[in-house]
Order: structure tokens, then sequence, then C-alpha cells
């Protein structure tokens, strides 16, 4: 059995604005991850840091990467722009985080005028990238009105949606609404199986509606139980794209992050977003950790459970895009 040396240490960074919405956006995101670079560098009793959380769609890629094995997605994004970036931070804090995983979202736009935007979980350490996880559940919104958010039946077995943090704990990599696909995890709902509607396997794609489409839907969500059920993570990390406002969040909390966390037998579950308007007063509120496996059976009435973090910090990109953004050490 696996045995973490000591508790991890994570961070999390909110910022006020929008995703990315097109690779033009890097630059300022560049700069905000220079500047939070910088700012961590400074806080010397925050280190060791085991791992960086930034939100969905911090950066925007320039080729999307499909249903590609790892390896093939390792060398799309080492051709991207933004990886000069994301080295930099790391050879800057690794120093005082030795072996720190830089983990954030990222969206692309499909070749596939069919799909809508794609959407991954990145993780990288300073030999580049080391986990990604496409995303595999979508909204019901995303299930195929005019486009379809089609998952690749093999990241439901991948065990590169999963990485190793520094102190040993395993950490689990989720693209923004996968980690509701977790919390589903030893509950009898539906909702997340009902909004899958194709899904892209070697043989081509198959929707919903067609010969085969329920097996391999069912199946793949049967990998994914077994997989969770194998890998036992104690870290679970969510990169979530946008809320409208503080407070917006409570529902993610309580039936996201705190319910992730009960499903899987009380581990640390973590979200980093984009807020707008303003940021939270305090520090984001989407942690959650050791939270009872009673929580599941609450439904409606479910606490938030929410972990407050250590220390929050607040500052602002020299270039003031995106504004503020908070960063926190729960």
């Amino acid at each position: 059995m696996r045995r973490p040396d000591r508790s991890p240490r994570l961070a999390t960074l909110c910022v006020q604005g929008q995703p990315a919405a097109s690779t033009k956006d890097n630059a300022d995101r560049a700069i905000v991850l220079t500047e939070l670079t910088r700012i961590l560098s400074e806080q010397g009793d925050w280190h060791p840091i085991d791992a960086i959380l930034l939100p969905g769609g911090f950066f925007r890629l320039a080729r999307a990467v499909g249903a590609s094995s790892f390896p093939r997605r390792r060398e799309l994004i080492g051709k991207e722009r933004i990886t000069g970036s994301i080295s930099a931070a790391l050879a800057k804090l690794d120093p005082l985080s030795p072996g720190l995983r830089l983990v954030m979202g990222v969206r692309a736009t499909p070749r596939d005028p069919s799909e809508s935007v794609e959407q991954v979980c990145l993780a990288f350490d300073r030999t580049g990238l080391i986990g990604a996880a496409r995303k595999m559940f979508p909204t019901r919104g995303e299930g195929g009105r005019r486009k379809f958010m089609s998952p690749c039946i093999e990241d439901y077995r991948s065990a590169k949606r999963f990485i190793e943090l520094p102190n040993g704990s395993t950490a689990l990599l989720n693209a923004c609404y996968d980690l509701f696909g977790v919390a589903d995890v030893g509950t009898d709902t539906a909702t997340r199986r009902h909004a899958i509607c194709r899904i892209i396997h070697s043989r081509g794609r198959t929707k919903a509606g067609e010969e085969g489409f329920r097996a391999i839907r069912d199946e793949a969500l049967s990998d994914w139980a077994q997989l969770l059920a194998d890998r036992q993570p104690d870290v679970l990390l969510a990169a979530i794209h946008f809320f409208q406002s503080p407070g917006r969040d409570g529902y993610w909390q309580r039936h996201g992050i705190a319910t992730a966390s009960a499903s899987t037998n009380g581990a640390l579950a973590l979200g980093a977003a984009h807020f707008g308007g303003c940021l939270p007063d305090s520090g984001s509120t989407l942690a959650a950790c050791r939270v009872p496996r009673s929580h599941l059976q609450d439904g409606v009435e479910r606490q938030a459970r929410s972990l407050a973090p250590l220390r929050t910090l607040t500052f602002e990109a020299p270039n003031g895009r995106p504004k503020p953004s908070r960063l926190s050490d729960p």
C-alpha cells in the first residue's frame, strides 16, 4: 500500500476573468504565470509545495489533442508556445519545491466541426508533460444538441489521468466537470451517463441510438470505476472553468468537491476556477477533505464541508489582464 511521506501541500489559483478564448490570450496568461511564480518564490514558508493548480481554460492550445495516445499528446503539447512559460515557472520554483507539479486546464478547437471545444487537464514537471486528462464526462448541455463533446474510450482506462506527487500521494486530474464523474462512483445517479451521447473509439465514432452504443458506453464507465478502485487517489485536482460570481460555486462545492471526497474515502479534493465580477472574499471554497461516506446519501441536504485555506494572497498581473488573481494554500 502506498504510504505518503507527509500530507500533500497544494496551492490553487483563482482568476478574476474569463477562460482564454483564443491563443492570443496566452501572452497575458503567461504574464500571470510569471507573476505567480515570482510571488511564490518569495513565500518561503509555503514550500515545499507538491502541486499548483490553475483554472480550466487557463491557456488555449493551437491544436486539439483528440483521440491520441499519451506519447502523441506529449509531442503535440511540446510544440505549443505556452511550454516555454511553463518550463520557466517550474525551473524557478523547483529549488524551493523539488519535483513540483504544475496542473492546469487548457482548451482547443477540434478539427472536426461537429465537435465542441476540447477540454483537457494537463500536468507538468521539469521534464515536461507527465499527465493528461481529456474531458470524458460532458454536461447535459454538451451532450450533442448541435455539437458533440465526444469522450475517447481509451481515456476511461488511462493511467495518465493520475500523477504521483513529491510527497508520495497519487493525484487524479479532472477536466472541470469530470470531477462529478468521480463523485458519481458509489451512487446510483445516471445523470453523467446519459449526457454521454457519442464516444470515439478505435473503429470511429458511435452515438446514442446507434447499434452498440450502450455497450460501448457501459464498458467505458465500468473501466473507469475499476481504474479508480485500483488507483485509489488520495488527491483530486479539478481545473474548473468559470463561475459568474462568488457564491455560484456552492453547488460545485456540495455536489462536486465534497461528494468526490466522500466517494474516494475522504481524499483531498481541490478546484481552481475563473470568477466573474470579483473573487471570493477569503480564498476559494473549492476544497474538501475527509468527507464521510454518509455525505453520499444526503442528496439535496448535502453540506458544503468546505476546507479553508491555510493562507491566501491576492495579486494583479502587471498589465491588468486578467484581473486580480487569488492564490490559496489549502
